[in-house]
């Protein structure tokens, strides 16, 4: 029996009135709504623990074995909702007070991007080891992409630097 079939059953019986039949039509609907919602409350992955070196210096490009290949070390964190991951060798623009980090979703594609601030009229390009946590990841098979963004002559470029498929089962 529908809800619809119980309310017009129970109104023709005279059991419940037209009053009623309203109030427990608008109680069912508040009900399912709130359900609803709560269902759909799948937090927004967002990125923490965000720790940028400084430029490497020429000793440091010494000290290291391969100094120009940038590379993306990741593991899911303790927690298993976070994944924690470094980009070593992140070629950015050089003297830029400010580097962030942002994620955005879209469908199964978690995407990340690097990017340096405003300025972008340096005239030197430095290598940078980037840190950072991506909290709620989505559950399942999803592909991490991960872009640096560049200021070349005050245009905005992005380059794809990773992208690989991961299974997040929690």
């Amino acid at each position: 029996m529908t809800f619809y079939e119980f309310v017009r059953y129970y109104s023709e019986q005279k059991i419940i009135t037209m009053k009623q039949t309203q109030v427990l039509a608008a109680a069912t609907i508040i009900v399912a709504m709130l359900w609803a919602c709560e269902k759909e409350n799948n937090p927004t992955p967002f990125i923490s623990d965000i720790h940028t070196s400084d430029c490497h210096t020429y000793t440091d490009k010494l000290a290291a074995k391969d100094m120009t290949t940038d590379s993306i070390v990741f593991s899911f964190a303790d927690d298993g909702n976070s994944l924690q991951v470094t980009h070593y060798n992140l070629m950015l623009d050089c003297g830029e007070p400010d580097i962030t980090t942002t994620v955005e979703t879209e469908g199964n594609v978690v995407t990340v991007v690097e990017h340096v601030g405003e300025q972008g009229l340096t005239n030197c390009i430095c290598l940078y080891d980037n840190s950072f946590t991506i909290n709620y990841l989505p559950q399942g098979k999803f592909t991490l992409r991960i872009k640096v963004e560049s200021i070349y002559a005050g245009t905005p470029h992005q380059t794809t630097v990773f992208e690989e498929t991961i299974t997040h089962q929690n």
